[in-house]
């Protein structure tokens, strides 16, 4: 359970970014709505792996749980939680600014006639590298077993997924009636993100501090 926690949170923060959120209803928008939003989410499963995995085997590098070494992975776990506090404190003193509507503008004309290729490059970028690295920071410091990270990095990838991931099933199985309410959900997104977003952040950031705190990785 003190596993599960902070990687549920880290997931469920990944799910809610704004940015991403806009950026994929974005793309429903495009020429070829389907293929690219389908590439999209490839090019963000495989950032997923690829920094989870990358991450998680560099903190389980043995020299980092020998003796004192071992306060390592605590330290990064708090300076993570206190860099996400820090940004939680920054966007909710930021909530009531009114969204600058060029942004959505600036980026449907960068989206009209996107490739599924450059899509999934889109994706990539799109994916919150760092609250990645910060889940399998996680798992490290709480010295998992192989098949319990596994299991672990399949719920992080599975709640980080979960906004995109639904927004593109509504699409599929209802491309008619989503375009009107995708319009609708993204003026949402813009309008009481920044708040919402700021919440989770700081919950998280609070959650890898105590976490960290416990001295886990530790030898």
């Amino acid at each position: 359970m003190a596993l599960i926690v902070p990687v549920l949170l880290l997931g469920l923060l990944a799910s809610l970014s704004p940015s991403t959120l806009v950026v994929f209803l974005l793309l429903l928008e495009t020429t070829r709505a389907r293929v690219n939003a389908g590439t999209f989410l490839v090019g963000w499963v495989v950032s997923l792996t690829v920094v989870f995995v990358a991450s998680y085997e560099l903190g389980a590098f043995d020299p980092l749980h020998r003796g004192t070494a071992g306060t390592v992975v605590d330290a990064v776990e708090v300076a993570l939680g206190l860099v996400l506090v820090a940004l939680a404190v920054r966007q909710w003193r930021r909530r009531h600014r009114p969204h600058p509507g060029g942004g959505s503008k600036r980026w449907e004309g960068r989206l009209e006639g996107l490739g599924p290729w450059e899509a999934a490059v889109l994706g990539v970028l799109e994916q919150p590298w760092t609250l990645t690295a910060a889940a399998a920071v996680v798992v490290v410091q709480h010295q998992s077993a192989r098949l319990v990270a596994a299991v672990a990095f399949v719920v992080f990838a599975v709640v980080s997924t979960a906004g995109v991931g639904s927004i593109y099933a509504y699409y599929a199985l209802r491309p008619g009636e989503a375009r009107t309410r995708l319009a609708e959900l993204r003026a949402r997104v813009v309008r009481a993100g920044p708040t919402l977003v700021a919440g989770v952040t700081a919950l998280v950031g609070v959650v890898l501090v105590a976490d960290g705190l416990s001295g886990r990785g530790g030898p």
